[in-house]
């Protein structure tokens, strides 16, 4: 029988993750035989873990809140995402170093592709300024769009990711006389009860929100986008699925069937 070839994914909390899931999935195409743990450090504890899992012969990791800035720092090289974004979410072993990747934006940007959503053109907002609003930014800043606003209570946040691109020329602040076509909520505010309050007119009846946040039924704010006229609201399980593709390519050189995978998590 082949090696058990071992992986796991870091978050706090974990314990509602699909990614064990999604990707002993990926495994069963590739007929590979994997385990993959789910693991919840304590807040400061992450790079204790880490370690572990790695000098247990660990070949991969996906990385979640609130460990992606602490895994760029783990790691021994980076890739250029990571870099640029300053987190990373794959970490992988590979010649006696530990490598780290950032397969966000890239993910977001292929479920956007294979919904056939096309952003040509597009106003974009993104809510936020985490690792991953700054991974989607860095994408997105590379596709045919007209602009990137941003929003968030902390101003000096947004400052400094349209200093760090800079040289993309087409990112700004959000600002309450401007509408979009796309709307991306990278915010915790889904997992809350504190009331949504971004401004309303940021929503048309032609804008598609995308959360990526994820439920069993629709979140919260795919339900508020709804309420505010927006055409079609997302959840996040598509970048989900996507952006752990991409990791798991980079770990076992082969690339997933996304689709069947999202379809299945969809029927559960």
């Amino acid at each position: 029988m082949d090696e058990i070839r071992k992986f796991a994914v870091f978050g706090n909390p974990i314990s509602h993750s699909l990614s064990p899931m999604i990707h002993k999935e990926f495994a069963k195409e590739q007929k590979l035989n994997i385990q993959y743990k789910a693991i919840e450090p304590e807040s400061d504890d992450f790079e204790t873990h880490a370690q572990s899992f790695f000098s247990k012969k660990g070949i991969g990791a996906n990385v979640t809140i609130p460990f992606k800035d602490q895994a760029y720092y783990f790691a021994d090289e980076r890739d250029e995402v990571s870099d640029i974004c300053q987190c990373s979410n794959t970490l992988w072993y590979d010649d006696g170093k530990i490598k780290a990747f950032n397969t966000d934006g890239q993910g977001f940007v292929n479920d956007l592709k294979k919904k056939k959503i096309a952003v040509r053109g597009m106003r974009v907002l993104i809510l936020g300024t985490g690792g991953s609003a700054r991974s989607i930014i860095n994408s997105m800043s590379s596709e045919d769009i007209e602009s990137i606003s941003i929003l968030s209570r902390t101003q000096s946040k947004v400052d400094r990711i349209i200093e760090n691109f800079s040289n993309r020329g087409k990112i700004t602040h959000h600002s309450d006389s401007e509408t979009y076509e796309l709307v991306i909520n990278t915010t915790p505010i889904s997992m809350s009860n504190t009331e949504i309050s971004f401004p309303e007119s940021m929503i048309m009846n032609t804008t598609i929100s995308y959360d990526l946040f994820y439920s069993r039924k629709q979140t919260r704010f795919q339900k508020w986008s709804l309420d505010k006229g927006a055409s079609l609201a997302l959840d996040g399980i598509g970048m989900l699925i996507n952006q752990a593709a991409l990791s798991y390519e980079i770990w076992n050189k082969f690339s997933p069937n996304t689709e069947r995978v999202e379809q299945l998590i969809r029927s559960l």
